[in-house]
């Protein structure tokens, strides 16, 4: 019989201390990450990662209106995921996440995903979430998909990047559906 092992997944608060190994991974998947995620060709070095990190750390002590985490799986440094735009008038945000190529496929931003999910519908007492994603990006669109979230539609052109637009799809989960699932 053969042991499955399992995976910890944990979400780390942003801090500086995690710049060095930030920029390795973004670095590493440069190639993949820069197709929808516009920041990455201006992240060049170790103190671009610092200075996010510090912004991101600033932001929460200040009452930003983004939820940050770094992904960790079994203390490896994974991604990164939030929630921003965040409007506590109407209760509601937007998920954003990324994973480095390495940790694509095995359930990480699934498991990741969750957490921050529970954080959105519990401490941070919002009603809905969204996640928008091209419509080729479907690797992101996936996740959306495999968490329940529902699509509500398209945006035309609801992207731009690079010099070009893209059309996106919007997905939402509800606090209701999320309490549901789970």
């Amino acid at each position: 019989m053969t042991a499955i092992a399992q995976t910890r997944v944990a979400l780390l608060p942003p801090d500086v201390a995690y710049a060095e190994r930030l920029f390795a991974l973004i670095d590493e998947s440069r190639g993949t990450l820069r197709v929808w995620l516009p920041w990455v060709d201006a992240t060049r070095s170790v103190e671009d990662s610092r200075q996010f990190l510090a912004g991101i750390a600033d932001g929460a002590r200040n009452g930003a209106v983004c939820a940050s985490w770094l992904v960790e799986r079994n203390g490896e440094l994974a991604g990164c995921i939030d929630i921003h735009g965040i409007s506590k008038l109407h209760r509601s945000g937007f998920l954003g996440y990324w994973l480095a190529d390495r940790f694509v496929g095995e359930g990480v931003m699934g498991e990741a995903a969750a957490q921050a999910l529970d954080a959105g519908f519990g401490a941070l007492e919002l009603n809905r979430i969204a996640i928008l994603a091209g419509v080729d990006n479907t690797r992101s669109r996936a996740v959306a998909e495999r968490l329940g979230f529902v699509r509500e539609g398209a945006q035309r052109e609801g992207l731009y990047l690079h010099g070009r637009y893209h059309d996106a799809c919007q997905y939402s989960m509800l606090a209701g559906d999320w309490r549901a699932r789970r």
